[in-house]
Order: C-alpha cells, then structure tokens, then sequence
C-alpha cells in the first residue's frame, strides 16, 4: 500500500516516541522499584506495629471492634478487606502470623504490596493499590502523560512535516510539468540547503533542457532546410532533363549540377552523422604515433587543386612534432580549418599555415586574409548550422567548425578564431603535451 511521506514521517515519530517512552519508564521503574517496594514495606510494617499496639490497648474494650482499630490506622490510600481464614496466603503464613501479628508481601515491576494483619482473632488484609492511593494516582498520570505527548507530538510532527516537506510537493509539481514539455517551469529555492540544492539543480536542469529543445528544434529546422535546398534543385534539373528538346551542353550542366548537389547531400549527411558520433562520444578513440607536420602537408596535398586553382600562395611553417592520438579525427581539424579558408579568401590570396611547440602546448594556427568576422558573430562560429556572416558564407553548411570543437574537446585542447589586422581571419588550436607520447 502506497503512503506519504508526511503520513511515513509521522508514523516514525509515533513509533520513535511509543518506543523510547517504553524503555524509559521501563528502567526508570527497574531503578526505582527497590526504593518503591522498601517504601510499600515500610508503610505497612509501621501500620502493623500501631494496629498491634491498639489491639493490646483496647484488647477488653468491646467497643473497639477489630475493624474500627483497623479503621483507625488505615486511609483511602489503602484497601482494606477480611480475610477468609480458608484462604491459602493465610494458612501458608499461620507461624508469621501468630509470632508477629502481621505478614508483608510485595512484588511486581510496579510494586503492590499487600500486608495481612491478626487483630483481635479476626485476619484483615491490607493493599496499598487502592484506586484512591496518591501512588496508583501518579503512576496513572504519568501514563497518561507519556501517551499524551506522543499523541501531540504526532500530530504537530504531521504539520510540521507538511511544511518541511512543501519545496518537495512543488518540485514533483514542477516535474510533471517539465515531463509535459513545460521547460519554462522553475521552482522556488528555500532557504534550506538540501532544498535549495535540489531546487537550483531543478532549475538547471529545466534551463538545460529549454536549451536542448531549442537545439533540436533548430538542428531539426536547420537540417531540413539544408536537405531542402539540394533536394529542390536535383527536382528541378531531373526534370529540365526529361526535356527531349534540351541542349547537349544544356544537359552536361544540369547533370553537373544533380551530381554537385548529391555530393553536398552525402557530404552533410557524413557531417551529420560524424557530428552526433562525437557529441556522444566521451573519449578520442583508438590513438596512433604520427606526425602532425606531415599530416597537415598531406592535407595540403589533397586539397591542392582548390587553392591551385584561384591562385592562392601558401606560407607555410611547420616544426616537427609527433603526437599520439586518433590520426582519423585529427585530421578533420585540419581539413575543415584550411577547407575553410580556401573557401574564404579571394583570387590570389595568402593563406598561412603554421605548427610549433609553445611553452605549455603545441600550437597551430591556419590563416587567412579573407573578410574579417564581426565579435558578435565570432562567439557563435563554432555552433551548428550557424552561417549568420554573409560575407563569408558558401555553399557549406555550417557543421565543419562544429566538428572541429568537438575533436579538440576530445584532445583536451582549445579552439578559437581572431580576426587579423588589416583583414582576414586566424584559428588557433592549442593541444597538450602529453610527455610519455612527444619525442
């Protein structure tokens, strides 16, 4: 059966509380019961000693009946009744009896002491349980004290734990809205400190996930229309060829295009599925020894006929530098980075390319002297799909960067862009030595 936590909360003080009064009054009785029972004793041998007294004064005075020496000594704090001499307690203590005039008796955790008493021939017994005796009285109102406070301690624990447990209410409030698709939702921090870290961490967490969702739905809105576009022109040049009365040269040309736009299709969708493989990846994958210098000359070599052919003079600088780690990722940073600024800088200009060990990492930076990219726009560079510089865009699709970030992430290093004076652009990535891996 399902409970709350209010009701678990006070059923646990109820059971904290019935427990811990029982061992309590338990060894406060066990302490005190010796003192209790001598006591018990002591009231009833002295009662003895005086009704024994009265009865050898008044022993030929028949006014004097054995009850009324009896009521003489005795209050209501004691029960008083005849005894049957038939009764075993009696018989069992006739010697004690005749010898002393009277026989003691108590026992118990709470003790009842009992006292039968010869008076004139006739055997009185003596109890100093009676329902109006002070001690039975106190011992009443003690239980029923003990009872009391757990019954007001449970239910002040009740409201009291209601109020304790209110951010908790809140927050599951605040959860079911989030698990609607309510991420604006935020809850109220309270002062307390495991509260107000649950409530903060609520609040990240909702704050991350708004941003996951706007993430997605831009990644969803950015892909389609960066698959809409391609799919729109193959459309439209697949049906220009179905034209009969088309040119020759007319029908290379669409045919280039279908086939340009297939190229861009597959390479976005490689991007695509390259970039969710490293957002989900933790570590940089199976690592070799190469060298970076000549990695980065091989991607030069590769990517020769498009600097060749717009006329672009490279400088480059490279130190020799073998590094440990996954030789595939890492030379996607170089091939997005110079691909990059190939695209960027115009007829007959310079692009320099440039490796060394720095003081605390290897450093390479790629530059270009393309148009410069405003500080706003620089902030965003890196992010999926984002091709907000007209001035520098292409025909890409805004993933290249995005997977240039992640691979550095991976390698533990840093990535940034400056713009250079008097124009043009610079990236630099920043990797760590790694002494046990750099010869």
């Amino acid at each position: 059966m399902k409970t709350t936590l209010q009701f678990k909360l006070s059923f646990m003080f109820f059971m904290v509380m019935l427990i811990s009064s029982t061992i309590s009054v338990t060894v406060l009785l066990l302490i005190f019961s010796p003192i209790m029972r001598r006591n018990a004793e002591t009231q009833l041998s002295e009662m003895a000693v005086s009704i024994n007294a009265l009865s050898e004064q008044f022993k030929d005075n028949s006014e004097y009946t054995p009850s009324k020496i009896v009521s003489l000594v005795t209050n209501s704090g004691f029960t008083v009744s005849n005894a049957d001499m038939n009764k075993r307690d009696i018989s069992d203590n006739i010697e004690e009896l005749e010898e002393k005039g009277y026989h003691i008796d108590s026992s118990g955790i709470i003790p009842k002491a009992s006292m039968l008493v010869k008076v004139k021939g006739e055997y009185y017994l003596i109890d100093n349980f009676s329902n109006d005796s002070l001690y039975w009285i106190v011992n009443f109102v003690i239980i029923l004290s003990f009872i009391g406070c757990i019954v007001i301690g449970t239910i002040i624990t009740s409201f009291v734990g209601k109020t304790i447990l209110q951010p908790l209410h809140e927050i599951s409030r605040a959860t079911s809205e989030v698990a609607r698709g309510n991420f604006k939702v935020r809850v109220r921090v309270p002062d307390d400190i495991e509260y107000g870290m649950l409530a903060n961490n609520f609040n990240k967490m909702a704050v991350q996930l708004s941003e996951i969702e706007t993430l997605r739905g831009d990644f969803i809105s950015s892909v389609s229309h960066e698959f809409k576009t391609p799919l729109a022109s193959i459309q439209g040049f697949a049906k220009l060829l179905q034209d009969d009365t088309i040119s020759e040269e007319d029908r290379k040309e669409y045919t280039q295009i279908i086939i340009d736009e297939t190229s861009r299709l597959t390479k976005l969708s490689t991007n695509i599925l390259s970039l969710t493989k490293l957002e989900n990846q933790k570590t940089i994958g199976k690592k070799s020894k190469f060298l970076l210098d000549e990695q980065m000359r091989n991607i030069l070599l590769i990517l020769e006929p498009e600097w060749s052919k717009k006329n672009i003079e490279l400088d480059i600088d490279l130190e020799q530098i073998t590094y440990i780690g996954n030789e595939e990722l890492m030379a996607q940073i170089w091939q997005n980075i110079i691909n990059n600024a190939i695209k960027f800088t115009g007829e007959g200009g310079h692009i320099g390319v440039k490796l060394y060990r720095g003081d605390q990492c290897i450093v390479a930076k790629i530059s270009d002297d393309g148009p410069s990219i405003p500080d706003e726009k620089r902030k965003k560079i890196f992010e999926k799909f984002y091709q907000g510089d007209h001035s520098r865009s292409t025909d890409g699709n805004g993933l290249g960067l995005a997977l240039v970030q992640r691979v550095v992430e991976l390698c533990n290093g840093s990535v940034w862009v400056e713009n250079t004076m008097p124009t043009g652009v610079c990236f630099t990535v920043q990797l760590p030595y790694i002494i046990e891996d750099m010869m």
